[in-house]
């Protein structure tokens, strides 16, 4: 044999030894800190930023057989990676409500939309997350990180520059999508039907609001009809039925992992940013997580009422059905426990933020005073969540106190209404608090048919502080409800483009964010109780410090039911 055969069949040796894919840039690898910059007509990017959802037409029940109305468009554009450049692809705006933002919008990228076959190392959709809710970038990453650990498939995910049109937008996270080919790497069949779930459940009111992924011509929901039949058995054959069609080994390590990350937006908690796959090879259902960038925080309002225990989610009728289960209870403590052993390892998650930190704080859009402590928050969360739940995990099994919530009242909840007008100055913060407030306005507050007299009204005017639609303009007026010692808030948040005088700006969780806030008289933060539509008109809108800023608002709200005014 000569030198050059012996040569040549060496080469093949390692060939056959190396798998194929050895070599190839991992899309996905956190180290890399991809440089995306998107082009495409500026008349198209504006009219893509501002398309968005229905948002208080969510809850409302739809046909099972229909999907959700879709109000994002593709639009073709050009895409650079990393140097390469993809032309005529698909280009649209993504989210629900809370990373919903016209400025610094999330974004999907179909690279073959157009009938161009492309791919950018081996995928052909990319998402891009703004991290709107998350200061500290990181929490998408460490959360599928945990997620992936615990045995749960969840998506991989890294970091981008994202520049659109030559303006720099900040850090956004690569999330891989859940589409063909993650179920291909997590199920030997990717032929099963995918669902998403946005504020969705397995009962006869949210069913039909299940988004179909895969299969969307067939249409066929009749395993989602199956699953929801399954969770309304009765208790003494709620497990035998459930587990004939859900993975539930999988859904209690799905189960504890959201309440041990604090995913308080997820399917436990709020019946919302999760898919579940119906696996061919065993026709049972798979969760599988999806916005998790509202974790690692402690959860409040309506989760977090007098007796409800923190080491437990069960929102969601799955959950809730088990749970309410001495068995079920029982495997759930089990489950968490059992994460806290073997993948809650705070000494390797914190190695993570210190590594991803640094490497993020150069590029992101926040400056470092709010960057920074929200970093801190996520490092505390991992570093004090043990002991956070001990007193739950040590003693006695606590029980979820609360009915199922789409049963808990049959009654029409009160109608709030408000009517505000204002007369204040631009500030530097919108210090509702100082008793030196210098603003004239009026407030007019009826719950249900009562009329509630407000007492030392104050209005302001100033940019958002916060990282939460960072550097936008916020209207506020804050009264004190006459005879407690409890204040009551509206913050109105403005989408800068509209932020200039105009009638009927509309106040729906988009154009402007309306938030009502109760608390304790002199409080510095009031806790947030609920949304508000209606109206905004200004009359003067300036952003210069001593400059008026004038109008009116009406808002509704049937949010503040439970609340005692």
């Amino acid at each position: 044999m000569s030198r050059f055969d012996f040569t040549k069949l060496a080469v093949i040796a390692f060939a056959l030894l190396v798998p194929a894919n050895s070599t190839e840039a991992d899309p996905f690898d956190v180290k890399r800190l991809l440089e995306v910059n998107i082009e495409m007509p500026a008349a198209d990017w504006k009219t893509m930023r501002y398309e968005h959802h229905d948002l208080f037409g969510q809850k409302t029940p739809r046909d099972p057989n229909k999907s959700r109305p879709n109000p994002y468009n593709y639009y073709k554009g050009n895409v650079t990676i990393d140097g390469k450049l993809f032309r005529d692809v698909g280009l649209r705006k993504k989210g629900l409500l809370g990373s919903v933002n016209a400025q610094r919008p999330s974004i999907k990228i179909n690279f073959d939309k157009f009938g161009v076959e492309q791919e950018f190392e081996n995928i052909s959709l990319m998402t891009l997350n703004n991290n709107d809710t998350d200061a500290s970038q990181i929490k998408q990453h460490l959360s599928y990180e945990l997620f992936r650990k615990a045995g749960i498939p969840a998506p991989r995910c890294n970091f981008a520059r994202v520049t659109v049109n030559g303006k720099y937008l900040g850090v956004y996270s690569n999330v891989e999508s859940v589409r063909k080919s993650f179920l291909k790497r997590h199920f030997k069949k990717a032929s099963g039907n995918l669902y998403e779930g946005a504020i969705s459940d397995f009962t006869k009111s949210l069913a039909g609001s299940f988004d179909v992924k895969t299969n969307e011509k067939k249409n066929d929901r009749s395993d989602l009809n199956r699953l929801m039949q399954a969770a309304a058995v009765p208790d003494e054959k709620l497990f035998e039925s459930l587990e004939s069609i859900i993975d539930l080994d999988q859904f209690y390590r799905y189960w504890a992992m959201e309440c041990l990350v604090g995913a308080n937006d997820g399917y436990a908690s709020n019946r919302n940013n999760f898919f579940v796959y119906n696996d061919p090879t065993s026709s049972r259902f798979h969760f599988i997580p999806w916005g998790t960038d509202g974790v690692f925080r402690i959860r409040s309002g309506r989760a977090n009422q007098s007796g409800t225990p923190f080491s437990v989610m069960a929102e969601g009728v799955i959950a809730h059905r088990l749970y309410k289960t001495e068995r079920g209870r029982k495997r759930y403590r089990a489950e968490l426990l059992r994460l806290f052993d073997e993948v809650w390892i705070e000494a390797e998650l914190t190695k993570q933020i210190d590594r991803l930190a640094p490497m993020l704080r150069p590029h992101t859009h926040l400056p470092p005073r709010l960057f920074d402590p929200a970093v801190e928050r996520v490092r505390e969360f991992i570093t004090e969540r043990r002991a956070f739940l001990a007193p739950e995990l040590t003693g006695p099994i606590p029980l979820w106190p609360r009915p199922l919530r789409e049963s808990s009242s049959k009654s029409t909840p009160k109608l709030f209404s408000l009517k505000s007008t204002f007369n204040t100055q631009w500030t530097k913060t919108a210090d509702l608090t100082s008793e030196n407030e210098t603003s004239d306005c009026s407030i007019n507050l009826t719950h249900g048919d009562k009329v509630i007299r407000l007492t030392e009204l104050r209005a302001a005017a100033a940019v958002t502080s916060g990282s939460a639609r960072y550097g936008f303009p916020v209207i506020s007026v804050r009264g004190r409800i006459e005879g407690k010692q409890q204040d009551i808030m509206v913050n109105l948040v403005v989408e800068p483009d509209f932020f200039r005088v105009s009638d009927k700006i509309p106040i729906d969780g988009y154009t402007v964010w309306g938030f009502i806030r109760l608390g304790r008289t002199g409080a510095t933060r009031l806790s947030r109780i609920g949304w508000a539509i209606g109206n905004l008109k200004l009359t003067a809108a300036n952003r210069k410090e001593g400059e008026p800023v004038s109008g009116s608002f009406e808002i509704t709200s049937s949010s503040l039911g439970q609340i005692n005014l």
